[in-house]
């Protein structure tokens, strides 16, 4: 969970945002790549769920299962990649990452709850260095910019105009505000 209210608002906005896209792409399927957009959303759903109070109510097991299985998924999809296996491997760790914020939060709430009072935070409470969470946070944040650049046409060499590409522009959303909740909560 992230204490700063209005960020919980701002990321819940832009994980919303990413999930409605992948919620679309689940119902209106336009070819191969089903599992992904099912797992994108599952992915965005938890996301939401993970920076409120109330997502506490979720047990840690969903989390890491989900997390775990969809990790798995896209590492398998890069191994049997025929083409550009970038992008498997960025949802495969972005996955893993997920994974990590849902392993140390769950932790350290249990830990927490013996230590009532004390003050400590979750990643430093549960015996997790804040600064994997931070270098994790830093790296989505970083292909966040990465995703903008292929989405948006922002390379040099694109010379006219051309129209935004929808799901690069929506990986870099749910990138960048997975960055940005991890950072929170290092």
């Amino acid at each position: 969970m992230i204490g700063l209210e209005s960020l919980r608002w701002v990321l819940t906005c832009a994980f919303a945002i990413a999930t409605l896209f992948h919620l679309v792409r689940v119902l209106r399927p336009a070819g191969a790549g089903f599992v992904d957009e099912v797992l994108h959303l599952f992915m965005g759903g938890s996301m939401i769920a993970m920076i409120w109070p109330w997502g506490s109510g979720v047990p840690a097991s969903v989390w890491v299962t989900g997390f775990t299985l969809s990790t798995g998924w896209f590492v398998s999809r890069a191994l049997v990649a025929t083409g550009s296996r970038l992008a498997p491997i960025y949802f495969a760790s972005a996955t893993a990452a997920m994974l990590w914020m849902a392993a140390t939060t769950s932790t350290a709430k249990s830990e927490m709850s013996s230590m009532r009072g004390m003050g400590h935070d979750h990643a430093a409470a549960a015996g997790f260095p804040a600064w994997v969470s931070a270098a994790l946070g830093a790296y989505l944040v970083a292909a966040a910019l990465w995703w903008a650049v292929r989405g948006m046409h922002l390379r040099p060499a694109a010379i006219a105009p051309q129209a935004p590409r929808w799901p690069e522009v929506c990986h870099a959303t749910m990138s960048a505000a997975m960055g940005l909740a991890l950072l929170a909560m290092a």
